[in-house]
């Protein structure tokens, strides 16, 4: 089982490096930099159960335990921002931020760990099982970062599964390798926390199967697909405002304009339901005043095969046109 155990994290790191070289080959945005960051976490991770697996002593054990955790506090909580930025998710930067202070401050605790009993109260050598391993009495700080991993975990899966829910044919795919991805470790986790394993942490062989997905999800089906992320850019930072709902006029996307001409109707006329309010006008186009500024609006049906699956609102803001429009007509 020994021989079995250290050939596949072997194999695994191998994994981990392509995974990490496949991404960062890919055209730079911000979701590819997030992507790259949570690979290099994963590749830490399997890295460091393979020192584990040939280490001699448990000094040497401990150490790579510690290193292991760099990469583990940080990867789900990438993957997390990813699937948030990858499907036009809103989230408040406040809980993003509160998770890395979290998991920093727990990654200072487990680096500091023979200094108090917080994340760890006991660590011995234990020669029962398959192979020699390091055997961590658990303290109340390991089960809080628990608790905390579960959720970030329940939260990603949350998002990814409303968005799959949402979308079809290619993107669905990606989405659902993406949330397989996200999973597999957790899932490995909770097999070695119930004891199946016997001593064996399984979860570096959830990030080697991670890894894997991850790749075929970026190669085969263009997870981060250059004209994919150029339409998100050009979307993102056009001077224009841009909606987009589904058939039940339910918001799914709304670019950083739109956002600053909701934000003033919602200041000036109390309206809070932008999209709604938006759809609602009997007309394709119209126009409207605010704060000073004249906006048009063109509303654009989203259909396949005859059917209706959304709709999208383009908003100009035409106050140039309208005072020179003015400005002919006096």
């Amino acid at each position: 089982m020994y021989q079995l155990m250290l050939f596949l994290h072997i194999i695994g790191v191998a994994v981990g490096f392509v995974a990490l070289a496949v991404v960062s080959q890919k055209k730079s945005s911000a979701n590819q930099k997030v992507l790259m960051m949570a690979s290099f976490c994963g590749l830490i991770s399997i890295l460091s159960y393979l020192f584990e697996l040939q280490a001699k002593e448990l000094s040497e054990m401990m150490l790579a335990v510690q290193f292991g955790y760099l990469g583990k506090c940080y990867m789900l909580v990438l993957m997390l921002i990813f699937a948030k930025q990858y499907c036009n998710v809103k989230m408040s930067p406040i809980i993003t931020r509160g998770i890395f202070l979290f998991n920093t401050f727990i990654l200072l605790t487990i680096l500091t760990c023979r200094y108090h009993t917080f994340y760890y109260k006991k660590a011995e050598l234990s020669t029962e099982g398959y192979f020699p391993h390091i055997v961590l009495t658990k303290g109340i700080g390991y089960y809080l970062y628990m608790i905390v991993t579960l959720c970030v975990v329940a939260y990603y899966c949350l998002i990814l599964i409303s968005s799959i829910r949402k979308n079809d044919d290619i993107v669905k795919k990606r989405l659902f390798l993406l949330l397989l991805s996200g999973i597999m470790p957790t899932v490995m986790m909770v097999l070695y926390l119930s004891g199946f394993a016997d001593g064996i942490d399984l979860t570096p062989l959830g990030i080697i199967i991670s890894c894997v997905i991850l790749t075929v999800n970026v190669i085969n089906l263009g997870l981060l697909d250059v004209m994919d992320v150029a339409k998100d850019n050009i979307l993102e930072n056009t001077s224009e405002g841009v909606l987009v709902t589904d058939s039940e006029n339910n918001m799914l996307y709304i670019n950083k304009s739109a956002e600053v001409i909701a934000e003033k109707l919602k200041d000036e006329y109390g309206i809070t339901d932008f999209s709604s309010w938006i759809l609602s006008k009997s007309e394709k186009q119209f126009v409207f005043d605010l704060d000073n500024r004249n906006y048009e609006v063109k509303i654009i049906q989203l259909t396949d095969e005859d059917k209706n699956k959304g709709n999208i609102a383009w908003i100009y803001d035409r106050t140039y046109f309208t005072q020179t429009e003015n400005g002919i007509v006096l």
